[in-house]
């Protein structure tokens, strides 16, 4: 009977604690939480494995046909390059650190793909984000550990 009391007394407390200022976090629905982090991210695409969600654009440039981004996900330690091309053109798609490189090719007619696959860094300090869109090669990124770069 103790045993029982005491345990309800637990539960009581903990349920009248989890609404106070200062307790912890209410978990997140599992399909919100990253699937992978760090270097069980290396190589996926930042959408299927939902660390786009805490995506940060670190850095980017823009021309009239497309903007490529260097896009950063601190909860799972990852960095990819994105494109936004505007028409149908075909791109490749690639992020580096040091020596590690990951690309993706999209088609002109695939108007869905943008990103390269993720790279596991520990912040987005020396890397690179570039994009081939037609023949023209651009880059951003290297020194992109300031503050998020504003929305456009």
């Amino acid at each position: 009977v103790l045993a029982l009391c005491g345990a309800a007394a637990a539960v009581a407390a903990a349920v009248a604690l989890s609404g106070r200022p200062g307790s912890a976090p209410v978990a997140q629905p599992l399909s919100e939480m990253p699937r992978c982090h760090g270097t069980s991210c290396q190589g996926e695409l930042p959408d299927a494995s939902v660390c786009a969600r805490d995506a940060q654009t670190r850095s980017r440039v823009t021309d009239h046909a497309y903007a490529v981004r260097l896009r950063y996900s601190p909860s799972c330690g990852t960095a990819w390059s994105e494109v936004r091309v505007r028409g149908r053109l075909a791109r490749e798609v690639s992020v580096r650190a040091g020596e590690d490189i990951l690309s993706a090719s999209y088609p002109a007619d695939d108007v869905t793909g943008v990103n390269s696959p993720m790279l596991s860094v520990g912040s987005p300090r020396g890397v690179e984000a570039c994009a081939e869109v037609g023949g023209k090669v651009a880059c951003t990124g290297l020194d992109a550990d300031g503050p998020p770069a504003p929305v456009d």
